[in-house]
């Protein structure tokens, strides 16, 4: 169970690691690397050295992704959400879900960006690092909706073997002295005892 409660922090530790490396490399159509942009500068924003026909590059701010912004946001809220544990792990799996839907969008829109702003002379590819984040959110996501589920189950309470039940049950015969026998386990109980001398629970 404590390797258990370690797991969806670890996982969602992980994701936001993976925030700091390279999510995005945007390319001439001849392969040449023009710029490149980590999770967290697409979250925060950041600026880059913009190459020109004539003269030295110049220094262009791009602005931040919101989308990006928030996928971060719900990889460190999913840190501090996995701690809430047992029925309330929904809240860390939603967290996780919804970070990598954001970096799905995030995906569909610099590409959508790119194209109508370039058309067609660049290209984007996406690094490990927006890989691992959305495969590590996914990840994160699953193992507590197993954790939810496995909260919900009912405690079962093992069955007492079938010779001793039919012990427990059984009228007194003739010539017997009339002793009671626990439901649970099967122990012979104590005249006006309240509970059971072998398993503890509670009788009559």
């Amino acid at each position: 169970m404590a390797l258990k409660s370690k797991v969806s922090p670890a996982i969602f530790v992980v994701a936001t690691l993976c925030f700091l490396l390279p999510f995005v490399t945007v390319s001439c159509n001849n392969g040449q690397k023009v710029a490149s942009f980590t999770g967290v500068e697409l979250a925060t924003g950041t600026t880059v050295d913009q190459p020109q026909v004539f003269g030295s590059a110049q220094k262009k701010h791009v602005d931040a992704e919101p989308l990006a912004s928030v996928a971060l946001l719900c990889a460190i809220a999913g840190i501090g959400l996995s701690f809430l544990g047992g029925r309330l792990a929904i809240a860390p799996a939603a967290s996780g879900i919804l970070g990598a839907l954001l970096l799905l969008l995030l995906q569909s829109k610099l590409n959508s960006d790119l194209s109508k702003e370039a058309q067609g002379m660049f290209r984007l590819d996406f690094e490990a690092g927006y890989v691992l984040a959305l495969l590590f959110l996914i990840a994160g996501a699953a193992w507590n909706f197993y954790l939810f589920f496995q909260g919900r189950k009912p405690a079962t309470v093992p069955a007492a073997p079938p010779g001793m039940r039919a012990n427990a049950t059984a009228a007194p015969g003739p010539g017997t002295t009339g002793t009671s026998f626990c439901t649970h386990c099967g122990q012979a109980l104590n005249a006006g005892g309240r509970f059971c001398g072998g398993c503890g629970k509670a009788v009559g």
